[in-house]
């Protein structure tokens, strides 16, 4: 698969700036001003791509408008379409790179390609702008080995296209990303205000995170990883939908996370127990019926259901049927999303093309609307977890994350999740939990709902270590 090149890296230690400099001493490219910090963007990042992928591999690098690209280099901070297109025929003009199109035109005459039906030149071109890595004795250098780049150019904010429930579980399932909205469409209309607020917002932590790197240390087989940025990414083309953060490390398992560092300490992950039960039901001040305390507040349902079932499945059952309400906006669903074998084949098959496995979510159905009555108030326009309760999760997160900041503890979030350095621990689940009190109790007010003060159920994970769970109860 040939490696997609994004302008959002820099170097990190001296192997990286010296490799950078003398690239842009060769192609003739200032690094000083606001130009030279573009160029050392675009540059760090072909160096990383080279890193990644190895020489002979291909680059698969658009123009960079949104309509060619996903994102679209406008939506980077540290670049434009423009410079990048410069930097990128710079380094065609030196050999460092060559269009696939070109090198299949240099190496088999035309009438050959016709010939074995190989598309022309111009098709090759129209179709996506590869480029293959070329030996060049920078490249060579033992420097890039040991060179570290650090992930630190995403763009500020994205907003997704408004698509229906069913066309977004289809995309996931074809593992296609989501349509973007344009630059213009993000910033230059009636969103301006609140998308160059979360922006800022993202600036202030990206300055910060700057300072203190979120490292995933290197192992035998892999080098260093380092991230210092986030994106805040919104859904069906609204500022009020959405916005979660993702960063280089949000897609990295949680074992695996549990290894990294922050100032070269090590982290811990504390995560909000049902969290989106949890939230929408305490957004709306309504109560959950899961007694005094609670750790786990699936388990309430679990206890309700009728089942021979193992109960780590039921569980999984019960998530995911919550999961589907939530997402689909619907607390009356007439089945499961997917009755489809999972992709990961470790993972077990929850429900199947059965009248039992139908009754079964059904019946899960009903105890979850029992356990968590807020459920009935979900509708397919807003009230669901892709609307309303992602947007105040990412809410509660941002301001969790800056309140942090405030008090001096670099913390990184993943979704629901606050990541922080071991040491700090006691600093992140209290703040963690004021924020939730603080936000909820605003909302409930704003919106005429019944007041509930909650004191959220976290969990503590460290790395081995057994995981600490934190009671919720109501205040």
């Amino acid at each position: 698969m040939n490696k997609r090149f994004k302008p959002q890296y820099l170097p990190h230690n001296d192997d990286a700036h010296a490799l950078v400099e003398a690239l842009a001493v060769e192609l003739g490219l200032t690094l000083k001003s606001s130009a030279g910090a573009k160029h050392k963007t675009i540059l760090a990042s072909f160096l990383y791509c080279v890193q990644e992928a190895g020489v002979g591999a291909y680059l698969d690098w658009s123009g960079g408008t949104t309509s060619q690209d996903t994102t679209g280099f406008s939506f980077f901070p540290a670049t434009g379409a423009a410079t990048v297109v410069k930097v990128r025929t710079k380094l065609v003009d030196a050999g460092y790179v060559i269009l696939g199109a070109d090198l299949l035109a240099r190496e088999l005459p035309a009438e050959l390609q016709e010939l074995i039906g190989e598309p022309t030149q111009r098709e090759r071109k129209r179709d996506i702008n590869s480029y293959r890595i070329n030996e060049m004795p920078l490249l060579y250098d033992p420097r890039l080995t040991s060179a570290l780049f650090v992930d630190a150019q995403r763009p500020h904010v994205m907003v997704n296209k408004p698509e229906k429930y069913t066309d977004r579980v289809e995309r996931k399932a074809a593992n296609i990303k989501a349509p973007k909205l344009s630059w213009d469409e993000v910033y230059g209309g009636r969103q301006k205000r609140r998308a160059t607020a979360a922006a800022r917002a993202v600036m202030e932590m990206n300055a910060y995170w700057a300072k203190h790197t979120l490292t995933l240390p290197a192992t035998n087989t892999d080098r260093a990883q380092l991230f210092a940025c986030a994106t805040r990414i919104y859904h069906d083309g609204s500022l009020i939908a959405g916005g979660r953060w993702y960063g280089g490390w949000t897609n990295i398992k949680s074992d695996k996370r549990l290894h990294m560092r922050i100032d070269d300490e090590p982290i811990c992950e504390i995560d909000l127990n049902g969290s989106q039960p949890t939230l929408f039901s305490a957004l709306l001040g309504m109560r959950m019926n899961v007694g005094e305390t609670w750790t786990d507040v699936y388990a309430s349902v679990v206890e309700r259901l009728d089942a021979g079932e193992e109960q780590t499945l039921l569980r999984k059952m019960v998530k995911q049927v919550i999961v589907e309400m939530l997402g689909s906006g619907n607390c009356n669903r007439n089945g499961p999303a997917s009755t489809k074998p999972p992709k990961n084949p470790d993972e077990p098959q929850l429900f199947f093309d059965t009248d039992y496995s139908k009754q079964m979510y059904l019946q899960i159905q009903r105890a979850a609307r029992e356990v968590f009555p807020a459920l009935k108030h979900l509708d397919n326009k807003y009230n669901n977890a892709t609307g309303f309760l992602s947007y105040h999760e990412a809410e509660i997160l941002t301001l969790t994350l800056l309140r942090l900041k405030a008090l001096g503890v670099p913390a990184y979030g993943v979704h629901d999740c606050v990541v922080v350095k071991q040491s700090d621990k006691h600093t992140a689940v209290e703040t963690y939990r004021n924020v939730i009190r603080d936000y909820v109790v605003k909302h409930q007010k704003a919106n005429n709902h019944p007041i509930l003060n909650i004191e959220v159920s976290l969990t503590i994970e460290e790395l081995n270590k057994d995981k600490v769970k934190l009671n919720g109860c109501y205040e």
